[in-house]
């Protein structure tokens, strides 16, 4: 049976799109097999000079800017010179098709058949294998980004760091951070022979610069330690001193290690990270100081709502009407205790409660005041939104500003106190209104910040309102006819405040 060499050809080279035999000396060449898809270039299957027709058909065929770099691959000199050796000469460049950018590889081999030097060529589609590849230096450069990503917030507060070998008591690398005038600590540690042990540096540290915590730190520094801590399962160990700097203050330092076993020598390995927590103390200070402030904040309004003569006043009133009226002497004692009972929470906490709570408040002292001046005092309510938080003991005081100091002002003539709520896409709205008396609004703002205004209890509860909820207060008067403070808290959390949470219509 008869095999032609075409078919030979097809069989061995099933992967290639094209394959010539090119006659180096007198450059006749036969494409003996092309794809469909190569088909569709209409290139000459053969001819006498291939060179030439290769000047014809990579301006029709090749990517523009390829074009120059593979006439110069595939000139006569190049071809020679490539393939004079064992080795296979090959490059890659794109052809266009259809539209699209579509990589192929060239691979020649130069062979003497009866004297004359031929080159064996094939094309080859590559274009799966480029993207394929460059989806994997994409996701390799993805996985490198993020391992950067973490190393910097590693290392963003970090005093130093150092790679160690604990197996080999080896410093591998060591890095401190110098800031402005000062030297830190750690950049005084000497660079010597004696420092790449991992012992001596630790021992130098604790000798020369540690200034607290030296039992901790020579126990858990430990060389034998941390591999104790590695064998066990730790994969980190932690401790915190302070550090003296050139001037003899102290810096508070955190040192993490972070334990691994190298993949090929199978040596326990640490990253230890030295972090600088001087800028972390005082922030928690800060913390510290504001919390010291809402506290006494919280005491001063509890004290200021807990006023004697109202107190003396409200038991005298229930006491007068006991034995004429029992039942509404009964219903107020407990309005009473609902009162009592919502200032010394207030004292005790600035956790926020359910709106509905502080409502219940509210009804409770307008009952009382109610009791004692009788219709002189009418107080509505329009609450359709009150599924929201508030601080406990922070709407009451302002309803009894309104009563106390718009109403009752107007004397016989009395007035009225409107308690309603309401929302926007970003906040919850608390508005106390009043037709009283009335004041110098601009005024009063002006005196209430320079603190010569008898304003403590607002600016306590606008302090609370504000670092607590990151709520604000906003006041508007016109004398002879009234007052409105709206008390507006953002539905989600800022970084003034800690916001509310609760978000339903």
């Amino acid at each position: 049976m008869s095999i032609s060499y075409e078919t030979i050809a097809k069989a061995l080279f099933i992967n290639y799109e094209s394959l010539y035999d090119i006659n180096m000396e007198t450059g006749e060449y036969i494409c003996f097999y092309q794809s469909e898809a190569y088909e569709s270039f209409d290139i000459e299957k053969q001819g006498s000079d291939f060179f030439e027709t290769l000047k014809q058909t990579v301006p029709r065929v090749i990517v523009s800017e390829d074009q120059e770099h593979v006439l110069k691959m595939l000139s006569r000199d190049a071809l020679m010179d490539g393939t004079k050796n064992d080795e296979y000469y090959s490059f890659i460049y794109r052809v266009c098709r259809d539209g699209k950018e579509i990589y192929h590889k060239i691979r020649a081999k130069q062979e003497k058949n009866d004297g004359v030097t031929h080159v064996y060529l094939g094309i080859r589609d590559i274009n799966y294998l480029v993207k394929q590849e460059k989806r994997h230096s994409e996701e390799i450069g993805s996985l490198l980004q993020k391992e950067r990503n973490h190393m910097n917030a590693i290392m963003a507060s970090a005093e130093g760091y150092m790679e160690i070998n604990l197996t080999k008591d080896m410093v591998l690398e060591r890095s401190e951070v110098k800031d402005g005038g000062e030297i830190k600590p750690l950049s005084r540690v000497p660079h010597n022979q004696e420092m790449t042990r991992y012992s001596q540096l630790s021992q130098w540290v604790r000798e020369n610069l540690l200034a607290t915590n030296h039992d901790a730190y020579e126990l858990s520094t430990r060389r034998e330690y941390l591999m104790e801590a590695f064998e066990r399962g730790e994969r980190r160990v932690s401790l915190d001193y302070s550090f003296k700097t050139e001037s003899d203050e102290l810096q508070p330092c955190k040192q993490v290690f972070y334990l691994y076993q190298d993949d090929n020598s199978k040596d326990v390995m640490s990253f230890c990270v030295i972090y600088d927590l001087t800028e972390h103390q005082k922030k928690e200070k800060e913390m510290q100081e504001l919390e010291q402030k809402l506290q006494l904040s919280r005491i001063r309004n509890f004290t200021g709502q807990m006023k004697p003569h109202f107190l003396y006043n409200a038991l005298g009133s229930i006491q007068e009407i006991m034995l004429e009226d029992p039942q509404y002497a009964f219903d107020l004692l407990g309005n009473f205790t609902t009162y009592l009972r919502g200032c010394i929470r207030s004292m005790a906490s600035d956790r926020p409660v359910p709106f509905v709570q502080e409502l219940d408040n509210i009804r409770a002292y307008v009952n009382i005041e109610k009791m004692r001046f009788g219709e002189k005092l009418a107080v509505e309510y329009d609450i359709p939104v009150k599924d929201f938080e508030v601080l406990p003991l922070s709407i009451q005081p302002l309803v009894e500003n309104a009563i106390r100091h718009g109403i009752y002002q107007k004397g016989k003539e009395g007035g009225t106190v409107l308690v309603r709520t309401c929302e926007s896409e970003t906040a919850w709205m608390i508005i106390i209104e009043d037709d009283g008396v009335g004041f110098d609004c601009e005024q009063y703002l002006g005196e209430m910040k320079m603190g010569t205004s008898d304003s403590a209890g607002l600016k306590n509860i606008k302090f609370r309102l504000e670092k607590v909820l990151g709520a604000e207060i906003s006041l508007d008067s016109t004398i002879g006819k009234g007052t409105s403070v709206v008390v507006s808290i953002p539905k989600i959390k800022d970084e003034g405040g800690a916001g509310n949470g609760n978000n339903n219509s």
